[in-house]
């Protein structure tokens, strides 16, 4: 069962303009982040309208080498450290936070602080997905293919992660080269070819996909198109060569653990640990 969305209404277009602001003056001191997640889907889709849904915090991705010059980046904006993460991780993800500042509709707080999640050289969740070496000069965000392959990674997807991989393949063309508005189809198949636990869980996101399809509000030549999208990334994936060590992994399959499955709630215990300090 795909769970519904998030209850609270944040303001993405304002937590979007501040993430521009987040990664320009970050650049501005000569740290390198470019945003991930939900917002990195807001920023990348051609049709905003159907990819604006609640926000809860800002992802981005940076350089581990550069992990020293990150809180003073952050800290000009108010940001502090939680350090708690940046220990329970080994140094693989940074958390920051501060009050916050956007309020609903209704005048209340959009919830309890403002968080960013710093992820170092790679993103992990279900899975590790390598980003040193993809991180453009000429964007806020990875490429459209990174975009799209954080949220097929998921083992067990979110409505919200579904809905993002349909507003992105909705409207950006399918190649096989990294490009602005394009997903490089070359890219996911040679990832998925090399860790069969990677293409378990993204060709099975590619099939929740289809199958609640309808369920996200689209016409039917919209729909006709994402599920033509669908089946072509599936197509492109499943047929690209496998390595020997996706070949042998695939052997147990199932029965072995195949997902890392980081659990995204820490970052909020320890924020309130953090707090409490």
């Amino acid at each position: 069962m795909v769970a519904q969305p998030s209850e609270f209404v944040a303001v993405p277009d304002e937590m979007l303009a501040e993430a521009r602001e987040i990664v320009g003056a970050a650049a501005a001191g000569g740290v390198v982040l470019r945003l991930v997640g939900g917002l990195a889907v807001l920023a990348t889709s051609p049709d905003q309208g159907f990819a604006r849904r609640p926000i809860r915090d800002i992802d981005l991705v940076g350089l581990r080498r550069q992990a020293k010059r990150v809180p003073s980046a952050l800290g000009a904006l108010g940001y502090q450290e939680n350090r708690h993460v940046r220990f329970a991780t080994a140094g693989q993800v940074m958390q920051f936070f501060r009050q916050c500042v956007h309020v609903t509709r209704d005048g209340r707080r959009a919830h309890d602080d403002d968080r960013i999640d710093v992820y170092l050289d790679a993103f992990r969740l279900d899975h590790e997905i390598a980003l040193k070496d993809r991180l453009p000069s000429d964007a806020d965000t990875v490429p459209a293919a990174d975009v799209v392959l954080i949220k097929l990674q998921r083992t067990a997807p979110s409505y919200d992660d579904l809905r993002d991989v349909i507003a992105l393949l909705k409207d950006l063309r399918l190649d096989r080269r990294d490009e602005p508005g394009v997903v490089n189809l070359d890219y996911l198949a040679q990832l998925c070819s090399r860790d069969w636990c990677l293409h378990h869980d993204v060709t099975a996101s590619l099939r929740r996909c289809r199958e609640r399809l309808a369920e996200f509000g689209l016409d039917a030549a919209q729909e006709a198109r994402v599920a033509a999208a669908l089946d072509e990334v599936e197509a492109a994936i499943n047929g690209y060569a496998k390595s020997l060590r996706w070949r042998l992994r695939s052997l147990p399959g199932e029965r072995l653990p195949w997902t890392d499955g980081v659990d995204e709630r820490e970052g909020q215990r320890l924020a309130a640990l953090e707090g409490e300090r």
